[in-house]
């Protein structure tokens, strides 16, 4: 994603829409909607945290121009000066669209409303949105994922969570002892809450049905690991990397006393697995 400091004053915006846009969500979609054509978005990140979607999956989510605006290059400004620098690298802007819940400025000491007495076009203030009662909002869909919820989280979203992964060496167990399955090591993810999920594996342009687990290996080595096993399906991995999408939860992790116990359980969460798959 391209930094805003260095795009150049000549650009013919006349729109932007501000926000961190961390999971893309159906409301961050109400906020692009409000754009013109000339319109363009601004992507406050700050480096190093853990997000529900990373920075090159947001430009693609976002449906317009999207710009890179770090958070530790603009928190000490007061409210005044970073409308004059928005301004001053925009000079053809007209409106301001953010959600209701935007804050900016030193300390976050202005919200929203302040927008208006400060810039001279239109701000254009996104209310809060509901989705069956829940707001719609980055840390509640964070919280849901990390609950395990993926169901709900995904509703919030308007599409499937997912992770995107290094593929490392495993156990070896599965392809001898369980079911084969492709691990994978990621950071800077949410994670979904330790558990079994029915889920779908992208590898290079092909989606595969899955069962996916997060979580330490609690009957074997009961280290931490993130892996999928595709459904009726055995492929030889080339790949160094590739994205899991979780679609619902199975169940919570568990100890098994045995291997032909896991293994047993194992099946059931196929089975599971695919009935809840076959559904979408």
């Amino acid at each position: 994603m391209k930094s805003f400091f260095s795009i150049s004053e000549n650009l013919k915006i006349t729109s932007v829409a501000i926000g961190k846009f961390d999971g893309v969500h159906l409301a961050h979609r109400k906020l692009f909607d409000l754009l013109d054509t000339n319109g363009c978005t601004l992507v406050i990140d700050k480096a190093g945290s853990e997000c529900i979607t990373p920075l090159e999956i947001r430009q693609k989510l976002i449906p317009c121009p999207a710009y890179l605006l770090p958070f530790k290059e603009i928190h000490s400004w007061d409210g005044k000066e970073f409308i004059h620098f928005l301004c001053q690298k925009l000079p053809h802007l007209k409106r301001i669209v953010v959600g209701y819940d935007f804050r900016f400025g030193k300390n976050k000491n202005y919200g929203a409303d302040d927008l208006k007495s400060l810039f001279k076009g239109e701000v254009v203030i996104v209310p809060e949105i509901k989705i069956e009662g829940i707001p719609l909002h980055s840390s509640i869909i964070r919280e849901l994922i990390g609950f395990g919820d993926i169901f709900l989280a995904n509703k919030l979203l308007g599409r499937n969570y997912e992770l995107f992964g290094k593929v490392v060496s495993g156990q070896n167990l599965g392809s001898k002892e369980l079911y084969p399955t492709i691990n994978i090591k990621t950071r800077l993810f949410v994670l979904p809450g330790n558990g079994v999920y029915a889920s779908l594996t992208r590898i290079q342009s092909k989606v595969f049905p899955s069962v996916s687990f997060v979580g330490n290996r609690l009957s074997t080595d009961r280290n931490f690991s993130i892996e999928s096993h595709l459904l009726d399906k055995e492929i030889v991995l080339d790949q160094k990397s590739i994205r899991i999408e979780f679609v619902q939860k199975i169940r919570d992790n568990k100890h098994f006393q045995s291997l032909p116990e896991l293994k047993t359980q194992i099946g059931a969460d196929i089975q599971n697995a695919k009935q809840i798959l076959r559904c979408l």
